[in-house]
């Protein structure tokens, strides 16, 4: 995680937490910034992270985002709550 910044480094365990509980890994699927963000930002009663430092944490654990027209969107992972899926995008 050499490429974070010292404010992205302060975040690391509320990130952790708050992936942990609503998101999960799904191949097939291609999921928005803002959709994973806000997933994440309702697991939490206080404020969450910043949107800017939720990116670079979600790049630096390993998963790819791919640039749309429609914008940025990050391969395999999915919030975990079904009421959120149909706004994710399925390759297949």
């Amino acid at each position: 995680m050499s490429n974070l910044t010292d404010a992205d480094q302060a975040y690391i365990s509320d990130f952790v937490a708050a992936v942990g509980e609503a998101l999960e890994e799904c191949p097939d699927c291609e999921s928005s910034l803002p959709l994973l963000f806000y997933a994440c930002a309702s697991t939490t009663n206080n404020g969450f992270i910043p949107m800017g430092n939720f990116d670079r944490l979600l790049r630096a654990t390993g998963y790819s985002r791919t640039n749309r027209r429609y914008g940025s969107r990050y391969k395999g992972i999915r919030p975990k709550d079904p009421a959120l899926h149909h706004r994710v995008w399925y390759w297949k």
